[in-house]
């Protein structure tokens, strides 16, 4: 039996970030995982500024950039013909570009720098069970590379083993308490990108056409460019069994695409990879010596490109509110907690938007009015959602709904019935997204009219798994604002 401060189950984005600042901090970290490294991940591991500035963070930024990454400082948005090209705003820490890197290439960068700053990372190794003692976990039971079975005790033990998470199995928190379907699904590739030279080969472009969208990601290293289109989740089936020519047909229905790869190297061409099984959702997330990171806990549609930063900065977050209180299990368990409750306050707006937009309809004339407005100049507007910089209620307010409507009216681009309902329809999900906001609820199961989507289908928990009541200690525990 081994022994340590922290234990961490997954060593990817959210485990990386946890065990790097905590072996930084001098405390011992053992971090294991199924695989081994450089491996691949299924995932379109956009980073905008603040993603970079977590994988910086983390200290492993000189790693990823060896990779030969495109920087990227532009993002454009089209929506059915309305450009708006926007500088991204820098991080806090003055990183001012966004990454598109694979995972095959960027993961090992993490795992190498997180081992640089003393973290233990052990590949190959299949988590097992977790040890209880005295009613809190006190650490995990795997097999190591040679299949011989091993303790480690630990006064956390983290789980950031994604979105079927075993230590969440094990926990008893299987069963997130909110969930939301998506209606979008992911089909992409990789190439060679024709505009190379260009600033399109420079700038992240996303394509909001009729109802489905369209993006086009510079990635790495440069020269190779990540394509990706997100129409209706019952797509991805077409996509599998003809996939040359479902990307043809999606081609056809997004004519700017068409074109900005209309001379790539079919050579370059890699398979096409599609999911539809990416419902959002809201696990418990602490308990007494465990506690869940990354898309363990929490996983928003990834229409808004935010998964990859928000693993990272759950990760380190996480360690930075444990480390003070490693010597004493009770304040462990209070700032997992609270750590809990702070990571809900700061996804819940984001996972809103995601629910919104994953929906599968035309672009509102309301939202072309928007486009409009923020495309009069190059300045940080509608992209500080994807930068996480501001939300969506702090960017289109009363006031720029309000005005972006009358111009619809006055335009009358789709008929003045179908505004007007779709505006009212809006903003009712917008007023009851605000009024949950500002409630603060821990934990809240309640469900919003056109932001949380009915019909999940949740699988049973893996064999040895409870998807049943969440051991979390004290249930009266105060969660401070």
């Amino acid at each position: 039996m081994e022994e340590a401060d922290v234990v961490v189950v997954g060593s990817r984005l959210a485990g990386c970030a946890v065990a790097a600042p905590i072996a930084r901090s001098g405390r011992k970290v053992i971090a294991i995982d199924r695989m081994t490294f450089p491996s691949d991940q299924l995932s379109t591991h956009l980073l905008t500024t603040t993603g970079v500035s977590e994988i910086a963070k983390m200290g492993a930024l000189p790693r990823v950039l060896e990779t030969n990454p495109t920087i990227v400082s532009k993002a454009t948005f089209v929506c059915e013909g309305i450009p708006c090209t926007e500088r991204l705003r820098p991080a806090d820490d003055g990183t001012d570009f966004g990454l598109c890197v694979p995972r095959d290439l960027q993961d090992i960068c993490l795992v190498e720098a997180a081992r640089e700053q003393g973290a233990e990372i052990r590949e190959n190794c299949v988590f097992e069970d977790l040890i209880w003692a005295g009613g809190r976990v006190a650490g995990i039971r795997y097999r190591d590379e040679n299949g011989e079975a091993r303790e480690v005790r630990a006064t956390l033990t983290v789980g950031a083993d994604g979105r079927r998470s075993n230590v969440a199995a094990r926990a008893g928190a299987w069963t997130p308490y909110r969930m939301s379907k998506n209606g979008r699904g992911l089909v992409f590739r990789y190439m060679d990108d024709p505009k190379m030279g260009t600033k399109d080969a420079e700038t992240f472009i996303v394509w909001r056409e009729n109802k489905s969208m369209a993006f086009a990601f510079p990635s790495a290293p440069v020269g190779k460019l990540l394509v990706l289109f997100m129409g209706h989740r019952d797509e991805v089936s077409t996509a599998r069994k003809d996939p040359e020519g479902y990307w043809q047909a999606k081609l056809d229905q997004h004519p700017s695409m068409k074109q900005r790869v209309s001379r790539v190297d079919a050579d370059s061409l890699t398979k096409v990879r599609s999911t539809g099984d990416t419902p959002a959702f809201f696990r418990a997330s602490s308990g007494p010596g465990w506690a869940l990171a990354g898309d363990a806990g929490h996983f928003k549609d990834p229409v808004t490109g935010q998964g990859m930063r928000d693993a990272m900065w759950m990760g380190r977050t996480l360690a930075e509110s444990v480390i003070p209180h490693l010597d004493d299990p009770a304040g462990v368990d209070q700032a997992t907690r609270q750590w809990e409750a702070d990571r809900d306050r700061h996804c819940l707006p984001a996972y809103h938007t995601a629910n919104i937009d994953t929906r599968i309809e035309t672009q509102s004339a309301v939202m072309r009015e928007i486009f409009r407005d923020a495309g009069r100049n190059e300045e940080s507007d509608l992209s500080d959602i994807f930068t996480r910089h501001r939300t969506q209620q702090e960017i289109v307010g009363p006031r720029r709904m309000t005005r972006a409507l009358a111009l619809a009216l006055i335009r009358g681009d789709q008929p003045r019935g179908e505004t007007i309902s779709r505006s009212i329809r809006d903003l009712r999900t917008e007023v009851a997204v605000r009024r949950e906001i500002r409630a603060d609820e821990f934990r809240g199961t309640g469900t919003i009219k056109g932001s949380d989507h009915p019909g999940v289908e949740w699988p049973a928990p893996p064999s040895g798994g409870s998807g049943g009541k969440v051991r979390t200690g004290s249930e009266s525990a105060e969660i401070p604002s």
